[in-house]
């Protein structure tokens, strides 16, 4: 009896330890000191009107580091500090934040680039994928004490808006420069076998006139599970892709997916994997914020996005294999025909008729709140918009964070 009583015991024993470990206590995290945030934003703007592009990637690169550091550095299967960061529903919730303990989550969604406004588009790669977006402290306490997730609260300030208003004027209160979010985008890869991944080995097309389709992508790699060390030159015929390079599952950040995240994706089951192939951050460093974006490659020391990258003492293991652009302008620096600079993320905006020359920050510069909720993304352009817009006119400017109208305003 005794005997029975102790092994129901540790059978209980066991079965809360299990639970617990599945709800993961996370506690939340910021980008440690050490790696340039928040800048001056002086030194910024100076280092962009002086077209000093290595200090303006080297930034970018150190606040990457920052955010990929492990929350408890000595173990290997620790998460990195911005999976400690607020979601959506932290932030933008109409009810009070509640008094709990955080858990990781991941609630994997489609990307707002594609739906509804993807759905009459050419179909590309980039349907396929779903992500999350995650908020900082000095965002989520800003949005929340001005509370700029209710709609009540948007609607007295568009509200208050005079016909003497100056379009420059009409916008919510700046969010202070430490405020940061991030986008996170995800492919599934099978648990066994090869699962076949794009890979996007373009550059910026600057001189076209006609808006350009969307662009096909032309390689790709086959991501085994099954070993993590991987002969560099290893290859396999895929239909269509002969000679496929082959890459190990490690060098992806990735999570193993549970049911209900397996079910989101087209093609993906209990146990199979999510892999990171891109993210987006801004920061408010500089009054039209940083935007800084990656994407995975498997060849990541070749090209102008691999420069400035730091050694590995500061971005190690996975994270050195991704790519990455910023912009700082809408404008500068310019392109070699001397055009508006542009910057895209190849599994969001390559997907659009002239997507591969685009600049994020003039997509966001159109988060405008209106009462109508008709304002729209598209197209995908770069440059800045006119100051007497009809965008600008009766809404309010959103502080470039499309987030306020699409995850707030309940």
């Amino acid at each position: 009896m005794i005997r029975k009583i102790l092994l129901a015991a540790v059978a209980l024993s066991s079965m809360l330890f299990w639970n617990t470990t599945q709800a993961q206590e996370i506690t939340y995290t910021p980008v440690p000191p050490g790696f340039d945030f928040p800048a001056d934003e002086r030194a910024l703007l100076d280092a962009l009107s002086g077209g000093d592009e290595v200090k303006l990637r080297t930034h970018a690169w150190m606040i990457f580091a920052g955010l990929t550091q492990k929350t408890r550095p000595n173990d290997p299967n620790s998460e990195a500090i911005w999976e400690t960061w607020y979601t959506g529903d932290d932030v933008f919730s109409a009810g009070a934040a509640p008094q709990v303990l955080r858990t990781l989550k991941r609630e994997l969604v489609r990307p707002r680039q594609f739906s509804p406004h993807g759905s009459a588009l050419p179909q590309s790669i980039g349907e396929s994928q779903l992500s999350f977006t995650l908020f900082n402290q000095e965002l989520k306490d800003h949005t929340r004490s001005e509370k700029l997730n209710l709609s009540a609260t948007m609607k007295a300030i568009n509200d208050g808006w005079t016909t003497q208003t100056p379009v420059e004027d009409r916008k919510v209160k700046d969010y202070p420069r430490e405020a940061m979010s991030l986008k996170m985008i995800w492919m599934p890869v099978a648990k066994s076998g090869m699962t076949s991944l794009p890979i996007w080995d373009e550059l910026p097309i600057a001189d076209v006139v006609d808006a350009l389709p969307a662009p096909t992508w032309k390689r790709r790699v086959a991501v085994d599970p099954s070993r993590d060390s991987i002969p560099d030159d290893e290859v396999v015929d895929l239909p269509g892709f002969p000679r496929t390079h082959v890459v190990p599952l490690k060098a992806f950040y990735y999570f193993q997916l549970n049911a209900e995240q397996a079910q989101k994706f087209d093609d993906a089951a209990e146990g199979d994997y999510a892999v990171l192939v891109a993210m987006h951050y801004t920061t408010k460093e500089i009054p039209n914020w940083v935007w800084a974006t990656f994407w995975w490659h498997d060849q990541p020391n070749a090209g102008p996005y691999a420069a400035n990258r730091p050694d590995e003492t500061k971005v190690s293991g996975p994270w050195r294999n991704y790519l990455m652009d910023v912009a700082y302008d809408m404008d500068l620096p310019t392109e070699s025909n001397a055009t508006p600079n542009a910057v895209f993320n190849p599994w969001l905006e390559a997907k659009f008729p002239n997507g591969v020359n685009s600049n994020c920050m003039t997509c966001h510069q159109r988060a405008v709140w209106t009462e109508l909720g008709d304002v729209d993304f598209l197209p995908v352009t770069r440059g800045p918009a006119l100051p007497n817009d009809p965008i600008f006119i009766n809404g309010t400017k959103a502080d470039f964070l499309w987030s306020l109208l699409f995850e707030g305003n309940q």
